[in-house]
């Protein structure tokens, strides 16, 4: 079957404007996600290109082709911008976007004047791989963790970055091309993955939205909005099966409970501001000094709760001990004021091994219970849960 080359054209120029109203209709939907208005407006440059490019033959041939080139490396670099801010970057900068005009800009009104297809063609297909790598780069290597549907478009611009790299490669070795859209092998296929990875590339993005969303979701749900740590019910999940992990490998496991002193003087000296500054600055120190196999979580107020895998009592003494030091060092800086105070800020810890065979919430009574002998004995220390001290009473 002979492939006309206007008619799949046409068919590739439909499914790019298709795709774009996909993507407006995602921006408006979450217009707060990050590069999803440039990923529309990409694909407006590069619908608008593929029209002009389809023009050709109709009327005169016009700068319309060479700008429909511009176009569409225009529309891949701001989808690169797109990816990074998704990302958690930085937007592309005015002299990025400057200096890729001028690259992309000379070169093309060089071929025009001089006649010469070939070296536009050129320009275009190594411009398009460069941008596709950068991108490729952003998704692969954002500043979260990258999810399935991020890493599964990192390939597919991977893939983007072979193709025209082979195109590039094949018009500089090739005979001058009579025209953009002179039939043949190589305009075939490139249509046919136009074709596609634009198809391709928007529903990458639909996924990379819906999966940060969920992730979202999920934070919000295990987390507490104020301090990022995780919340009572999220800590008990994770703990329960650091528990089964413990028993099945025979190894230690540590409670810390925490509290912060006088937290109700910090609130009345330095206003709610202040307290909240020193419960994140508390998370931000547990963070730093925990390792990333610890378990953490804001109990309640100013209470803090943290599990241990792999530590037995003693060494959870130690790393509590280097909390309680941590906190007083910095707490102060966290407020951020210029009124002068006097205050000290301390916090006090209670320390409990899980035995053999005991439940979570034995285990957390008895750091609770040790807690409560750390504040008996005048605050700002660590103690250890020792069998002579007995527990209270269940409420």
């Amino acid at each position: 079957m002979q492939l006309d080359t206007y008619t799949l054209l046409f068919a590739v120029t439909l499914a790019a404007a298709l795709c774009t109203v996909a993507r407006f209709v995602l921006c408006m939907l979450h217009p707060r996600l990050p590069g999803l208005s440039l990923w529309a407006w990409a694909g407006v440059a590069g619908t608008v290109g593929l029209g002009l490019v389809a023009a050709h033959g109709v009327g005169p041939n016009l700068p319309s082709q060479s700008l429909a080139l511009l176009l569409m490396v225009g529309g891949f670099v701001m989808a690169w911008d797109g990816f990074r801010r998704f990302a958690g970057r930085k937007p592309v900068s005015r002299t990025v976007y400057t200096a890729l005009a001028f690259v992309a800009i000379i070169p093309t009104a060089i071929a025009y004047f001089s006649h010469m297809l070939a070296l536009q063609l050129i320009c275009h297909s190594a411009l398009l791989s460069v941008v596709s790598a950068l991108a490729a780069r952003e998704l692969f290597f954002p500043v979260a963790p990258a999810g399935r549907a991020m890493r599964a478009t990192g390939w597919l611009m991977s893939a983007n970055v072979v193709l025209f790299a082979l195109r590039t490669v094949v018009v500089f070795i090739g005979a001058q091309p009579k025209g953009p859209m002179q039939a043949g092998p190589l305009t075939y296929v490139t249509l046919l993955w136009w074709m596609s990875a634009t198809i391709a590339l928007t529903l990458g993005m639909v996924l990379m939205a819906s999966e940060r969303l969920q992730h979202d979701l999920d934070q919000q749900a295990s987390r507490d909005p104020l301090t990022g740590a995780l919340n009572r019910r999220a800590f008990v999940l994770l703990a329960e099966r650091e528990q089964a992990r413990a028993r099945r490998n025979g190894q230690p496991l540590a409670i810390v409970m925490m509290d912060l002193d006088h937290f109700k003087k910090i609130n009345d000296q330095f206003g709610h501001t202040g307290g909240d500054a020193v419960l994140c600055h508390f998370v931000a120190v547990l963070e730093r000094v925990l390792r990333d196999q610890d378990v953490f979580c804001r109990f309640g107020g100013e209470e803090f709760l943290a599990l241990l895998p792999g530590s037995g009592a003693d060494q959870a003494l130690v790393v509590a001990e280097r909390i309680r030091v941590a906190y007083a060092a910095g707490a102060k800086a966290a407020i951020a004021t210029a009124q002068p105070s006097s205050f000290f800020f301390t916090v006090s810890l209670g320390i409990s091994e899980v035995q053999a065979g005991e439940t979570l919430e034995s285990a957390i009574r008895r750091a609770d219970v040790a807690l409560y002998r750390a504040k008996a004995a005048g605050r700002n220390r660590c103690e250890l849960f020792s069998l002579s001290c007995p527990l209270p009473a269940p409420s």
